[in-house]
């Protein structure tokens, strides 16, 4: 089955290896790294982040594949997916950060006075508080000074980033929530979200379940944010049960995946 996988923000292309790695059914996986991520160079005016990412999934798509995403990577798939949905066979959006889906809700206004210290703290220049933070709001994640140096001092870099996120989480720069455009969505879709998560990704996730006609919620127990990396076997198994649930792959498959 030809698949494209879209990292979270601050992470990289392998760490869907262990999930792959655990599903019955064998994929034709297409893990990318996103612009200033794994080996992929810092963009020089990110822009819309999120237009970003989303054109470079554009331009990696050559068949309709099962698309999977997390956090950011998620929100990005999702982005590409309304507008074409002739490229996907399915989406799995595994806790979406795409947190316009949840205006309105009762968690959007706290969350969104959390989030703005941590843009604040980009903005003063101090990225590794940033940093800090950001992994804070992301339950499951790691604490920041824990890190290995290297590893905080890129993740530090990548915090210049966030300030180009507003428009396409939060503004809905790329229309998704446009009358008619999530409800013509016919594909199957499952969302994942872990069941210690934080409040804003229930409400986000709630929000994009009620407007695609063909979506599934599921909730792995014990996981935070982090959930395809900290319970990679549940979360395939979650996902290797949609995709025979909805018909997309017989019921046993024998053949190994891979991740190229």
């Amino acid at each position: 089955m030809p698949a494209l996988l879209a990292h979270c923000f601050l992470g990289h292309s392998g760490t869907w290896a262990r999930l792959v790695e655990a599903l019955e059914t064998p994929l034709d996986a297409l893990a990318f790294d996103m612009p200033g991520h794994g080996r992929s160079p810092m963009p020089d005016s990110p822009g819309d982040f999120h237009a970003l990412v989303a054109g470079v999934v554009a331009g990696l798509v050559q068949r309709p594949s099962l698309m999977i995403g997390h956090s950011f990577g998620a929100a990005s798939i999702l982005r590409h997916a309304l507008h074409h949905p002739q490229d996907a066979t399915g989406l799995v959006l595994i806790e979406p950060v795409f947190f316009a889906a949840a205006v309105g809700r009762p968690e959007y206004g706290p969350y969104r006075q959390q989030e703005q210290a941590l843009r604040a703290a980009v903005v003063a220049g101090d990225l590794a508080g940033a940093a800090r933070q950001f992994l804070a709001l992301n339950p499951g994640s790691p604490e920041y000074d824990t890190l290995p140096q290297p590893v905080q001092a890129a993740m530090a870099a990548q915090m210049r980033l966030v300030l180009a996120t507003e428009a396409g989480l939060f503004n809905d720069s790329g229309g998704l929530l446009a009358p008619g455009v999530p409800e013509r969505f016919t594909a199957p879709v499952l969302l994942v979200i872990g069941s210690e998560t934080t409040p804003i990704f229930r409400a986000t996730v709630g929000g994009l379940a009620e407007r695609l006609p063909r979506a599934e919620v599921v909730v792995i127990e014990g996981a935070g944010h982090m959930v395809p990396i900290s319970h990679a076997a549940q979360t395939a198994a979650a996902v290797q049960g949609w995709l025979q649930r909805s018909g997309q792959v017989p019921v046993l498959q024998m053949e190994k995946p891979r991740v190229g």
